[in-house]
């Protein structure tokens, strides 16, 4: 009777420690655990919506970095409440490419930020706007 009631026992806390581990990881993965590297909300929110041509990567206060999505993008010029540059001849990248986009003073703060770029494979022109935290 011993056995049985040790076993038992071993038995009702070994699963409820393994619900515990899942509810844990399931928590991790959905990013409960992640703290903020930037201001409010993180270094960028709302960011880039997934599947996009763009997506964030990091910023300082004149350089914003992105990762270019899954089509070839010409990116054509940046527009903040701070000012706004215009690129000829654009900044071109292929996917999976890190663009370092300049524009002097444009994201020190909390700031809105516009990307015009122009998807080359049927040329029509995009935005994608994200708002920057910090930097």
């Amino acid at each position: 009777m011993k056995a049985q009631a040790a076993l038992e026992f071993l038995m009702t806390y070994g699963w409820a420690i393994l619900i515990v581990i899942a509810v844990v990881a399931a928590l991790y993965a959905m990013g409960v655990f992640r703290l903020p590297t930037g201001g409010v909300g993180g270094p960028c929110s709302p960011c880039f919506p997934p599947g996009a041509a763009l997506s964030y990567d990091f910023h300082g206060a004149n350089t914003l970095s992105v990762v270019v999505g899954p089509r070839e993008i010409n990116i054509t010029g940046v527009s903040t409440p701070k000012g706004s540059s215009t690129f000829a001849p654009p900044l071109n990248g292929k996917a999976g490419d890190r663009i370092p986009i300049p524009c002097a003073g444009c994201f020190s703060g909390d700031v809105e930020v516009t990307i015009n770029f122009t998807d080359v494979a049927s040329g029509i022109p995009s935005s994608l706007k994200a708002t920057l935290h910090g930097a």
